[in-house]
């Protein structure tokens, strides 16, 4: 007897490997095909929903997307580095919280990049969408089993991601070093902050890493290379899309620095689990399960969107019955999304 794929099964496989695409845009279908014996056209036709019901394609597609994110294959840096993946095989009963502040699994993931980055003075990547928790997860670090540890945090802002000098006067300015105005004093700088590096080793933290400019990126790789000896290691918080830029390869100026990344940790958000964990444990038990899966929905992945979702609904329908329109209501005033209610 021939076995069939319901609906159900179809369903689940395809929005798994659409988002599993979308937290990795340096990879398209064509990258997933490669590891099966399907043609690119199927996995396509399979992820956009027209084609490929057929059980082959269904179980080739689930197993590639089982090693891909146990970090078999297609890691995003090439087999010379190591990958850290979500566990989504275990059942959330309950995520754990410190005050207002909840542990999900992109916590704790982004907590063993920063500590292998650490141990191993390496250069580590962490990519995840707008609102998912790296830079709360990196704050949680450093209060916890990283207050010991040395530790320097810039967020990149519009200015110090596109020009390399004001990037470097601004490093300076965290380590008290010299600064000058003037663009032609930006070798002096690097060097001089080389030189403390490597007299001081820390770890660098540099978030939102998807507005850097190639020239700003070259910086980060000169810089590891003065002073990983030292013992100075970075990571970098950025959004997907640095993936795709890193994988392009057309500027040597990132060429350079993805040969040098020694771990990656593509993540993506809260899952599903978490998800109604979190709802459950901040007191909303009577939720329709239409709005819940509208209500992740709208979430895509972000913690900020659930926690500020939660917020107005505490203040407006706290107790209350949560329906589709309910959640449809919120989308739209936060976030301006016209959801189907």
């Amino acid at each position: 007897m021939v076995r069939q794929v319901s609906d159900t099964e179809y369903d689940a496989v395809r929005q798994e490997a659409a988002s599993f695409l979308s937290a990795r845009p340096d990879l398209t279908a064509a990258d997933l095909a490669q590891h099966t014996t399907l043609a690119s056209v199927t996995v396509r036709t399979f992820v956009s929903g027209t084609k490929g019901r057929s059980p082959e394609v269904v179980d080739a597609i689930r197993r590639v997307l089982a090693q891909a994110k146990a970090g078999e294959i297609l890691l995003p840096g090439g087999p010379q580095s190591l990958a850290i993946t979500e566990d989504h095989s275990e059942r959330v009963r309950r995520v754990a919280r410190h005050g207002t502040f909840y542990e999900t699994q992109t916590v704790k993931r982004v907590a063993e990049v920063l500590d292998y980055c650490v141990s191993n003075c390496a250069i580590g990547v962490i990519t995840c969408q707008f609102g998912g928790g790296k830079t709360e997860a990196v704050k949680a670090w450093r209060r916890g089993r990283g207050r010991n540890i040395d530790c320097s945090v810039l967020e990149f802002d519009e200015f110090s991601s596109c020009d390399k000098v004001d990037f470097v006067r601004e490093l300076c300015r965290q380590f008290s070093l010299p600064t000058y105005e003037s663009n032609q004093a930006g070798g002096r700088m690097f060097r001089s902050l080389a030189e403390h590096l490597n007299e001081h080793p820390c770890l660098l933290v540099f978030d939102q890493c998807e507005t850097l400019r190639p020239r700003c990126a070259q910086v980060i790789r000169q810089l590891w290379d003065h002073t990983n000896g030292a013992g100075v290691g970075v990571c970098m918080l950025a959004a997907p899309i640095l993936l795709a830029r890193l994988r392009a390869g057309k500027m040597i100026d990132l060429g350079a620095l993805e040969s040098r990344i020694g771990i990656f940790a593509a993540l993506t958000g809260i899952t599903r689990p978490e998800f109604a964990s979190l709802v459950k444990q901040e007191g909303f038990d009577d939720v329709e399960e239409s709005a819940f899966d509208l209500w992740y929905k709208a979430a895509n992945g972000s913690m900020r969107r659930l926690m500020r979702s939660l917020d107005l609904l505490k203040a407006k329908h706290a107790g209350k019955h949560i329906s589709e329109k309910t959640i449809a209501g919120v989308a739209g005033h936060l976030w301006g999304m016209a959801l189907a209610a």
